[in-house]
């Protein structure tokens, strides 16, 4: 991204944002509620028009014309913060299977495809399961196994450890640092949470009002004075929570 500018109505904007992520890399987007992350992600993807300035995807400068959109986004999987919004078909297999299929994929090569997105989030024995009958960890698997089948060069994920435990954000971990590691993806996630930012990302953006107020290596960012008193720090945490 370059010089990205855009506005809501004058109620919000993205004022002269640039980054840059580099290919296999994993990087962390953060800030307050209502920095513009979400927004950001709308724009990388397409769903959102900038007011001005570029963004070049995959050695592709973005235009939003229709058919470069649907190539786009078959290299790009969005997970989202809630997997109940992805997920609808009877069973997982069935899920999984929809977006190979909406590529239209040969039926042996869509089967192949979904038996390796299966064992990729561990979830081979539960794929005639109905996603219903699934824990919450489970169904981000899923979810995610939906987006593996498309072969995505780029893995968008929003608050992907929200509401699991700790061994579900284990297995979760596990999963991406062999995507990373044997599929070459690249992977932009979301977060407040400030561990996952220094002990897992390469790099950082921190938003502000739209604005970006760093963008580096998270060691660097974190230590920074201005950073602390934006998102704050553990050690304050755990002083507000003694003192209660």
């Amino acid at each position: 991204m370059k010089n990205l500018n855009f506005d809501y109505n004058s109620n919000f904007s993205i004022d002269d944002l640039s980054l840059k992520i580099e290919e296999n890399s994993i990087y962390a987007l953060t800030g307050n509620n209502g920095s513009g992350k979400t927004t950001l992600l709308r724009l990388l993807v397409g769903l959102l028009k900038p007011k001005s300035g570029t963004i070049r995807i995959f050695n592709e400068i973005l235009t939003r014309d229709r058919n470069q959109l649907w190539k786009l986004r078959q290299k790009i999987g969005f997970l989202f913060q809630n997997p109940d919004d992805q997920l609808f078909a009877p069973t997982i297999r069935e899920d999984i299977g929809f977006g190979a299929r909406n590529l239209g994929l040969e039926e042996p090569e869509v089967n192949k495809r979904v038996e390796w997105a299966l064992e990729a989030v561990n979830l081979t024995q539960y794929g005639k399961n109905s996603p219903y009958d699934l824990s919450w960890g489970q169904k981000k698997r899923a979810a995610l196994a939906g987006l593996l089948v498309m072969k995505p060069k780029l893995l968008i994920l929003d608050e992907p450890f929200a509401n699991l435990d700790y061994k579900s954000i284990y297995n979760h971990l596990q999963i991406f640092k062999t995507l990373k590691k044997e599929q070459k993806m690249t992977i932009l996630f979301t977060t407040h949470n400030l561990f996952f930012i220094e002990n897992w990302a390469d790099k950082m953006l921190v938003l502000n009002d739209g604005k970006a107020i760093f963008e580096g290596i998270p060691k660097d960012g974190l230590n920074h004075p201005k950073i602390k008193q934006l998102l704050g720090s553990y050690s304050e945490l755990l002083t507000l929570i003694n003192q209660k």
